[in-house]
């Protein structure tokens, strides 16, 4: 792989979770949809993987409550051919009782991507709380 398609892919990547970022926030569950694989695997969830219909409903009723708002940060981004590794933090704004929390919940996260014809695809993830 040349050192221009690394950028290309890397770009692309980062791109990918700003969309993230906006499609959660505004509620638009087609524009987060866009990056994901036909199957996802969540490792997160009891029932991990997911077809790409499952993973829509997840986020349609996160984003129903209305109490929830992300700020995705990659920090280091690995390309390995058609596979690759983003890693980062996930600030979860959450509002209790109609105020939002003066301190975000600070995840840390892992996500595996693989390249389509029609671009990168988010096919694993999972995150956890930051301990101190």
């Amino acid at each position: 792989m040349t050192d221009r398609a690394q950028k290309s892919d890397v770009a692309e990547l980062l791109a990918l979770a700003r969309e993230f970022v906006e499609g959660f926030n505004s509620g638009d569950v087609d524009r987060i949809m866009r990056f994901y694989a036909d199957r996802y695997v969540d490792v997160n969830l009891e029932q991990p993987v997911q077809t790409k219909a499952e993973r829509a409903e997840y986020y349609r009723k996160i984003i129903a409550r209305g109490d929830t708002k992300v700020d995705v940060r990659p920090e280091e981004v690995i390309v390995a051919g058609e596979y690759a590794f983003v890693r980062g933090t996930i600030l979860l704004f959450r509002a209790t009782e109609g105020e939002r929390r003066a301190e975000p919940t600070k995840l840390r996260y892992l996500e595996v991507a693989r390249k389509y014809s029609d671009g990168w695809k988010a096919i694993w993830g999972l995150d956890a709380p930051v301990h101190s």
